[in-house]
């Protein structure tokens, strides 16, 4: 399960104003329009990025899915403990 707030680098308690913040300074980042100079891999990259924040902006836009997504969340079984563990280490440190 993808974890939405991972995605745009925020905190699960952030108000809409961050969430919102968070969608517009990464969709700014990967929009195609914004990458000129990169090759077609990098934007090939970059719009399934852009795809993944607008899923995410979508779900913890919406009060409801934001709700069912955190209730989803919080139940989930991790099927793989090790890549959960590195997802966190990646996403403490490279901050």
């Amino acid at each position: 399960m993808i974890n939405h707030f991972s995605v745009l680098g925020i905190k699960p308690n952030a108000k809409e104003d961050d969430i919102k913040k968070a969608y517009k300074r990464l969709s700014n980042k990967y929009h195609p329009d914004k990458l000129i100079a990169a090759s077609d891999e990098e934007k090939a990259l970059a719009v399934s990025a852009l795809h993944r924040v607008q899923k995410a902006y979508d779900v913890l836009s919406d009060p409801k899915l934001r709700n069912a997504f955190i209730r989803d969340f919080n139940n989930v079984i991790v099927p793989d403990p090790s890549a959960a563990m590195r997802e966190i280490w990646d996403g403490f440190y490279s901050a």
